[in-house]
């Protein structure tokens, strides 16, 4: 899948359902933004921006967003695929 590419939203529902817990998955998505090739071109500058579950108190990741000078890209918007 990372071949071709896929959103960064794709990552994260594959993540969440695979069988580890929850804040690992988060930590390892987070990760490998450094290790893939993101477009669009994000820049030397960018904030990686975690939503939380509506619970108050909650600390449930449930989506992330990319803030950069320019915007802010939802998951839906960040496309990842391994470097050529």
């Amino acid at each position: 899948m990372l071949v071709e590419g896929m959103s960064l939203a794709t990552l994260m529902d594959t993540m969440f359902s695979a069988p580890i817990a929850h804040r690992d998955a988060v930590r390892y998505i987070a990760t490998a933004l450094d290790d893939l090739a993101v477009t669009p071109e994000l820049g030397p500058i960018w904030h990686l921006r975690y939503l939380y579950d509506d619970q108050p108190g909650s600390l449930r990741v449930v989506d992330m967003e990319v803030a950069t000078p320019a915007g802010t890209l939802s998951s839906h918007d960040v496309w990842l695929r391994l470097p050529v």
